[in-house]
């Protein structure tokens, strides 16, 4: 048990406790080619109750930080004004698209907030998948 707090500890440090989010489509989309990830899209806006929950309770969990600051490219998107290809903009939210450096989706597109435990879990499938 020991040993697992100071990976999460260590997790916490390395990334300040935080999602490192790209806040552009274009910009987390060079940044996947440059470092050969997939990329997260969250799908978000302002007023939306289950993205909330997901800011507070998944995007904080420190399991779910290491995890996505390491395997993958995070890129938050305010759907209501953002450079996302066509296909893949939405107008309700929270969506979550898992997605190639090249653009195509790796499994299908996510709808609705979820656990922390079980997002992880998604995560985790979609980089086997990758």
């Amino acid at each position: 048990m020991k040993h697992v707090w100071m990976a999460v500890l260590m997790a916490a440090t390395l990334f300040g406790g935080e999602v490192m989010w790209e806040t552009s489509y274009a910009a987390g989309s060079a940044k996947a080619k440059t470092e050969g990830k997939p990329m997260l899209l969250f799908m978000n806006k302002p007023g939306c109750g289950a993205c909330a929950y997901m800011k507070e309770n998944v995007f904080s969990d420190p399991q779910v930080v290491e995890y996505l600051n390491t395997r993958y490219v995070p890129v938050s998107l305010d759907v209501t004004r953002n450079d996302a290809p066509e296909a893949l903009k939405v107008k309700m939210t929270p969506v979550f698209h898992f997605v190639r450096a090249d653009g195509s989706l790796i499994q299908p597109t996510l709808v609705g907030g979820k656990t922390a435990p079980f997002f992880l879990k998604l995560l985790k499938k979609a980089d086997e998948s990758k």
